[in-house]
């Protein structure tokens, strides 16, 4: 009986127990790389106007953990790993999870909207394509599809400021999530979702028109990337030999078209999972062009200091989030389309 659930069930169970492997795999990983950066992070924390002796580069080295060989910082970095202490910032001196859990909400949440936005609009657009399977408007959404990476969202994000800012005003200036003189409340950490939780409703209004833009540009830019995928799983779905049965005995419009949108949608979502991990690290550009801070600004002060513990605590926040991001992708995707699970092969 257990091992007959234990089999049904281990599509998801296999992929829950590998993600600790596979996020202790790249720590592992990142940390004999960020070893490779040219510097001495140690020499970096320090005043050496006034020269350094070695009593002091030895405390400094100590302090930051980096003294011993290259095993002892690994079984140092792993006991502080399992702990959830990635170490302290040799540049501010607190906590690097602190640091780090500060900035990676407005991140996540900058990441969530235009990607959210993007998938909308693509479904949209697949409304649209189920209804239209000739003429210019199929060929204008076929062109759309072929725009995928064509545009870089920093030169969006330019021309926007250019025309809706400088030339129009009808953007606020790029200088924050909200007007000078107002602060977001912090109840979780999520700028948005606080000041909902809070009620300040005039802060929540000044940081939508604030990132109005930088969203703008996302969907955008990234919404060619997840169409091309959705529209050609709708082409496969739609001359399917299950859409035809569908249609063969009488199902309704909706259901039919529920059926090609589950089964199409699938590559469209491995699609999103790789992008939403890559870009919590990625959208350094725009967070930078609109001062909108997040987790790319501390990844770059610790490249800039030599922050090895700042940047390899970065690295593997970002890994972990990725591959949490990858693993609801799977479970997302192999519940949408069954036949992805191992071990079944039936048509859905």
């Amino acid at each position: 009986m257990i091992l007959d659930a234990l089999g049904r069930h281990r599509w998801w169970i296999t992929r829950t127990l590998a993600l600790p492997v596979h996020i202790a795999g790249f720590a592992t990983v990142t940390f004999f790389l960020v070893r490779l950066v040219p510097g001495d992070p140690v020499l970096s924390a320090l005043d050496s106007s006034q020269g350094i002796t070695p009593e002091q580069y030895h405390r400094a080295a100590v302090a930051m953990g980096l003294d011993g060989s290259i095993w002892r910082q690994l079984g140092r970095f792993w006991a502080g790993l399992v702990h959830l202490d990635l170490g302290t910032s040799s540049v501010t001196g607190r906590p690097i999870w602190v640091e780090i859990w500060s900035r990676l909400p407005e991140t996540v949440e900058l990441v969530f909207f235009g990607l959210g936005g993007a998938v909308l609009f693509s479904m949209v657009l697949g409304a649209v394509l189920l209804q239209v399977r000739t003429g210019p408007a199929y060929w204008a959404l076929r062109g759309y599809a072929r725009m995928a990476g064509a545009v870089p969202d920093f030169a969006l994000a330019i021309l926007g400021l250019v025309l809706l800012y400088s030339a129009l005003r009808v953007v606020p200036a790029p200088i924050g999530r909200v007007d000078p003189g107002m602060e977001i409340p912090v109840v979780t950490g999520f700028p948005i979702l606080d000041c909902l939780l809070t009620g300040e409703w005039s802060v929540l209004a000044s940081m939508v028109g604030h990132l109005l833009l930088p969203v703008a540009v996302m969907i955008l830019v990234y919404t060619p990337i997840i169409w091309k995928q959705f529209a050609l799983g709708l082409d496969d779905s739609v001359a399917s030999p299950a859409t035809l049965f569908r249609i063969a005995s009488g199902a309704t419009r909706a259901a039919i078209y529920l059926s090609i949108v589950r089964r199409a949608g699938a590559s469209a979502v491995v699609m999103v999972g790789s992008m939403f991990g890559a870009l919590v690290g990625g959208v350094i550009v725009l967070q930078q062009l609109f001062s909108l801070g997040g987790l790319s600004q501390f990844a770059i002060d610790s490249v800039n200091t030599v922050d090895f513990l700042g940047l390899q605590g970065f690295l593997v926040v970002l890994a972990a989030v990725s591959m949490i991001a990858f693993f609801a992708v799977d479970i997302v995707n192999m519940l949408l389309d069954p036949r992805r699970r191992p071990g079944v092969n039936a048509e859905g």
